[in-house]
């Protein structure tokens, strides 16, 4: 199964919404497992991966974009 953008961007707001639980001295359930202040570390870096992943679709998309207007454009 091919991972979308939209995937992408649902797991990295439930890992932003994580981060704003734990900060608040909460604990977080995700996926059968709970995350607490201990977690922040692995939080932040999860975070920070799929940021990396959604900005590379956008990226690709936005080029992939931008390669069919110049295609359209030279016909």
């Amino acid at each position: 199964m091919a991972l979308t953008l939209s995937q992408a961007n649902d797991a990295l707001d439930a890992w932003i919404a994580a981060d704003l639980a734990v900060a608040k001295g909460q604990s977080y359930s995700m996926n059968g497992r709970s995350l607490t202040l201990a977690n922040v570390k692995e939080i932040r870096e999860q975070i920070q991966y799929w940021e990396r992943r959604v900005n590379a679709f956008e990226q690709t998309i936005k080029q992939n974009q931008q390669a069919a207007l110049a295609d359209f454009n030279h016909e």
